[in-house]
């Protein structure tokens, strides 16, 4: 729970109270606080409905499925499966990285996890239909989609090689 990646973010938060307090001191350290405590009331329950329901999705996905179908043995079709399943996850970050680490704990390896992530970030769907191709217009928007298409594969590809040396 306690690592190097929460020490840096506590360390963020002190540097940016104590740039605050010397800012403006303790009236904006509050407002500050206060800022980010609506955000996290706003988006913590998003949060955490997420990682619950990404740990539930790794209890019912069968165990031997998992390293089968996203393996270090899965080959090209594991990393085009996971591109597949980043591209149909209709979600956000909270939703996504907490299904890609799940999928890592259950034995994904990193070549279909990169292509999951690339795929998601990439050519999701969901964001294709509702923001895309409403604002930008679908030749510009379907053209994108198109010209990404090949690269949360190739990436996972090279990932793959970076990972077997």
């Amino acid at each position: 729970m306690f690592d190097g990646a929460l020490l840096v973010l506590v360390l963020v938060v002190l540097a940016l109270i104590a740039l605050a307090y010397f800012r403006g001191g303790t009236p904006l350290v509050r407002d500050g606080l206060a800022s980010g405590g609506n955000m996290l009331l706003g988006s913590g329950l998003l949060v955490a409905a997420s990682f619950l329901a990404a740990g539930l999705a790794e209890v019912l996905i069968p165990r031997e499925w998992m390293p089968r179908a996203f393996g270090v043995d899965s080959g090209l079709l594991g990393i085009v499966l996971a591109t597949g399943a980043g591209v149909l996850t209709p979600s956000g970050p909270f939703v996504a990285i907490p299904i890609a680490a799940a999928m890592g704990r259950s034995g994904a390896s990193t070549g279909p996890l990169v292509a999951y992530v690339s795929g998601w970030g990439l050519l999701a769907v969901h964001r294709l239909i509702a923001w895309e191709i409403p604002i930008l217009g679908a030749q510009l928007a379907l053209t994108r989609w198109g010209v990404c298409l090949l690269l949360p594969v190739v990436a996972g590809l090279i990932a793959r090689a970076f990972v077997r040396g």
